[in-house]
């Protein structure tokens, strides 16, 4: 029986060209999908933004039918904060309102631009006054991220509740917009009242501030709405 040689023959291995290729249609895969990755991550992190602020929101509102009163103002850099001015550490402690203090997924860059724990920041009519067992509480309140243009908002912590003057609009965020569009994520409680009126600290116990009129009519504009006596609308 005559046996045939076997050749060993080597593979044949990709060309040049057709790696080249190969690595080009990678690319534009690539190319073609992280726009929508990185466009879900931002509406995954605004998405997590409301929904935590709607749930400080509810935490505010249990703490209040228990004390009548709400916590102060709470900056973005909560944890440095004395406990006057950190008022969302007391939504948990003593009572636990809520489970933990939420970190604001769009925080505000120190000058070297690196990341710390930033809480949402809060501010409002505080209830001021002498005689009264909490002068910080506040009475009308906002509770607010940047949002995903992290852009320093017109909103800001202290007094958020008359006109924003030079024809200003509070804008709401929308991803509707873009994605990265600007606008502020925010959450509004307690008394309506304050909404458009020009009282500081010490005027809050004194309910006759008429409100202030601006390019949008009197009070407090938002969305291209002046609002008085009443809260602006809470996220959907």
């Amino acid at each position: 029986m005559n046996l045939r040689p076997v050749h060993l023959t080597r593979g044949r291995g990709f060309t040049l060209i057709e790696l080249l290729i190969v690595i080009a249609i990678i690319l534009i895969l690539i190319a073609i999908a992280l726009p929508n990755f990185l466009e879900a991550q931002v509406r995954a992190r605004a998405a997590k933004a409301k929904g935590e602020l709607r749930s400080l929101g509810i935490a505010m509102e249990a703490y209040n039918l228990d004390f009548r009163d709400y916590p102060p103002e709470s900056e973005d850099d909560c944890t440095s904060r004395p406990r006057t001015s950190a008022g969302h550490f007391w939504l948990t402690s003593p009572i636990r309102y809520i489970a933990s203090i939420p970190e604001d997924p769009f925080p505000r860059r120190d000058s070297g631009s690196n990341l710390h724990f930033h809480c949402y920041e809060s501010g409002g009519i505080e209830r001021g006054g002498f005689g009264v067992r909490c002068p910080t509480c506040m009475v009308t309140w906002v509770i607010y991220s940047r949002g995903p243009s992290e852009a320093e908002p017109i909103l800001r912590s202290a007094d958020p509740h008359f006109d924003l003057g030079g024809g200003t609009t509070l804008i709401t965020y929308s991803p509707t917009n873009g994605t990265r569009s600007l606008g502020t994520i925010h959450w509004w409680g307690g008394d309506g009242w304050w909404i458009g009126v020009p009282a500081g600290t010490a005027a809050a116990a004194a309910r006759n501030t008429p409100p202030i009129a601006g390019p949008y009519g009197l009070g407090l504009p938002v969305d291209y709405v002046a609002y008085v006596h009443r809260l602006p609308p809470n996220l959907k």
